[in-house]
């Protein structure tokens, strides 16, 4: 199954700002930075990663699901995926 949404040059930008993200939390620790500044970091390239995963999810349920819904066709399986998935994002 293909990505729901159709802006994915939008979900390709965000990812390449995570990816200079993580670069740069390389580099700090290379260089040997202050914790607290790299926990900083993490922390924001870790917020960045679960609001990427929100967009997805949110199109996957207004594209996907949906249409599973409507048209009755294996809605039991796609909202069983989208349950699991779910537990994985507030864990």
């Amino acid at each position: 199954m293909a990505l729901c949404g159709d802006d994915h040059a939008k979900l390709v930008a965000r990812i390449n700002r995570i990816e200079g993200q993580v670069r740069g939390l390389k580099k700090m620790v290379e260089q040997d930075r202050d914790c607290m500044q790299v926990l900083k970091q993490v922390a924001a390239a870790s917020g960045a990663l679960r609001s990427l995963g929100a967009v997805i999810l949110e199109d996957h349920l207004k594209g996907c699901v949906a249409t599973a819904i409507k048209t009755h066709d294996h809605e039991g399986d796609v909202i069983g995926q989208v349950v699991d998935i779910f537990n994985k994002f507030s864990k």
